[in-house]
């Protein structure tokens, strides 16, 4: 009987891990390929501290699409997807979108510092508290995506190259919700 029951448990977690793997697609143009459901939950809310030291929540931005990438100066993927995002958020800079890019360290001049030292002109906001698994989970880059209504219909974890035309077609059409 013990062997029977920790097969199933074996079964029941490989079952959950694929259906679990089912809701994220890994980018935007490949959730639109493979007709993969992407998340489309209301959530916590969220709080990050902009450059002046002010107090900025999800749920303040409802209105406006948001597009919040967790990444950190050390890391190789998030540097390699920087200039992509920057090239994304001059395509969409007269659209109701919102760029918050928070690094995890929490170290508001040292990213300061890394966008300068690139010419990235990309809004830094570091945690007010926590960032709750359900938006940065364990890896970075991780980027979530919310639509108008603050419902996250997108999170991506790994490097993407946001400037490609599938990303800015998903942008447009979460526009439109």
């Amino acid at each position: 009987m013990m062997q029977f029951t920790q097969k199933l448990n074996r079964h029941l977690g490989a079952l959950m891990l694929l259906l679990a793997l089912g809701l994220y697609a890994s980018t935007p143009a490949q959730a639109q390929q493979k007709n993969t459901p992407v998340v489309n939950t209301k959530t916590t809310d969220a709080v990050f501290f902009d450059a002046t030291g002010k107090k900025v929540s999800l749920s303040s931005l409802q209105g406006k699409v948001v597009f919040v990438n967790f990444w950190a100066t050390w890391c190789p993927p998030c540097i390699k997807e920087m200039p992509s995002i920057q090239a994304l958020k001059e395509k969409m800079k007269n659209q109701d979108v919102v760029f918050l890019l928070v690094d995890i360290d929490g170290n508001y001049e040292k990213a300061k510092a890394f966008m300068d030292k690139r010419n990235l002109d990309l809004p830094i906001y570091i945690p007010a508290a926590t960032v709750s698994s359900t938006y940065l989970g364990t890896s970075i880059p991780t980027t979530v995506i919310f639509d108008k209504k603050g419902n996250m219909i997108q999170r991506i974890v790994s490097g993407v190259d946001f400037a490609s035309e599938e990303v800015e077609k998903f942008m447009n059409q979460v526009l439109k919700l």
